[in-house]
């Protein structure tokens, strides 16, 4: 992911991670993890502090299950 790119040129501490992540959050995104915070917060479960966590429920919620084998079909065929 370019983001992690970014993380690493940049020296980036696993404390900040999260937040300068979310800082480019727009539109249907914002509103997702907006509401993803408050639902940890009602269910008094921990906030995500961690980019791996953040990165997990992205994927979780915005890749569709089968894109990871579309793309590995995809490198298959370029071989």
């Amino acid at each position: 992911m370019k983001v992690e790119q970014l993380f690493s040129c940049h020296g980036i501490s696993e404390e900040k991670k999260v937040s300068l992540a979310t800082l480019s959050f727009q539109g249907h995104v914002m509103y997702w993890w907006t509401s993803l915070e408050k639902e940890r917060r009602l269910h008094h479960e921990p906030p995500i502090q961690y980019w791996n966590e953040l990165r997990s429920a992205l994927r979780r919620r915005h890749i569709p299950p089968h894109y990871d084998r579309e793309l590995m079909d995809k490198l298959q065929r370029l071989k």
